[in-house]
């Protein structure tokens, strides 16, 4: 699928979004852009096994993406690409297949490749709330 059609799709329609990485921590970019998500009616599905059994932004958080009840439709990465090593495995875990969305510092062109011969539609290295601000309005 082409970035236009995922932002037709997923961001300006708001959509189902994984978001791993999450933090309750406000100075974190992770959650500014999931604030702004929430206020613009995603429903987000915050993951971070450090923070699992917690709520961020009155959403509990996930220790991965293998508990998470129902399908998503995106997976926003805010994990720098050294924190990625059981993002392609844990993805096979889910129902379906989400768009993966890596955010500015979580680049990996490996992984994206890989995940794009599997199947998977990426976005390698835009930020959700700037796309959903510049174009879905």
């Amino acid at each position: 699928m082409k970035k236009e059609e995922i932002l037709e799709r997923f961001v300006c329609t708001p959509s189902r979004v994984a978001v791993v990485g999450a933090s309750p921590k406000e100075d974190r970019p992770v959650f500014r852009v999931m604030n702004y998500l929430a206020g613009a009616g995603f429903t987000l599905f915050p993951v971070n096994p450090g923070y699992a059994g917690t709520e961020i932004l009155g959403r509990p958080c996930a220790a991965g993406l293998e508990f998470l009840e129902g399908g998503v439709d995106v997976v926003a990465l805010f994990l720098s690409a050294k924190q990625q090593g059981n993002v392609a495995a844990d993805l096979e875990k889910l129902p379906s297949r989400p768009v993966v969305w890596f955010q500015p510092g979580a680049e990996n062109e490996d992984l994206a490749a890989e995940l794009e011969r599997k199947g998977y539609d990426v976005v390698p290295s835009d930020c959700l709330m700037a796309d959903h601000m510049n174009k879905c309005r």
